[in-house]
């Protein structure tokens, strides 16, 4: 048989459709893209380590959650949104973690926090920095 046959007998691919987002779609997507903007200023404008750290997790955490399930509404397809869904939940999962462990890293490492009247050091007693003598 002819090659060409055989491909004529194939079933057309349908042309590819452009995703068209709704309302709600459209929202979380913007609505996240506003928190991650936000937790960029942030970055650039609080004192230290730990309040640049607080921003970008928290507010990127919220943000990227947000984009993730408009995006998961605005595919139709089981498959994407079951894909889409686990990303979040991996995702807002382990982005505070890591940050916990960031923040108690630097601060076992001797970073000071910013200190404001009244503030409390909670981890101040109890944890020795690497290295020392017990």
């Amino acid at each position: 048989m002819d090659v060409f046959v055989l491909l004529a007998a194939l079933p057309a691919t349908p042309e590819p459709q452009a995703l068209t987002l709704g309302r709600l779609e459209q929202a979380l997507i913007l609505f996240g893209s506003v928190i991650i903007l936000t937790a960029s200023i942030g970055i650039t404008r609080f004192p230290d380590f730990y309040t640049r750290l607080h921003a970008s997790t928290k507010l990127v955490t919220l943000g990227g959650v947000s984009i993730f399930v408009g995006v998961a509404l605005a595919f139709a397809e089981a498959a994407v949104t079951q894909r889409i869904l686990l990303i979040t939940v991996f995702f807002a999962l382990t982005a505070p973690i890591s940050a916990y462990m960031i923040a108690r890293s630097g601060y076992l490492r001797g970073l000071e926090p910013h200190r404001e009247a009244g503030s409390v050091d909670e981890w101040g007693e109890g944890l020795e920095p690497p290295g020392a003598d017990h």
